[in-house]
């Protein structure tokens, strides 16, 4: 998951994909940056399973990656995970 490939900034319930670390805004970054850290913490045994989520992800079909993206952004504004 390298920082200068990060996609999926949202704005306005429409999912946009970032072509380049350029294209996110300073907070995009800072989020994209910190989850990255996260990430790079993680036992080996957590990065495989995040990992095989996230090819498991990139195998569904568009429609399906917007319905999750869109269930997940609703999950965070509830306040119930870090932002």
């Amino acid at each position: 998951m390298p920082a200068q490939r990060q996609t999926r900034a949202l704005s306005s319930h429409r999912l946009q994909v970032a072509e380049s670390w350029d294209d996110l805004s300073p907070s995009q970054r800072d989020r994209a940056l910190q989850n990255y850290h996260h990430y790079l913490e993680l036992p080996a045994d957590k990065k495989r399973d995040m990992d095989q989520r996230y090819e498991k992800w990139k195998k569904m079909p568009r429609t399906d990656q917007e319905r999750l993206r869109r269930k997940h952004d609703e999950y965070r504004g509830m306040g119930l995970v870090g932002d």
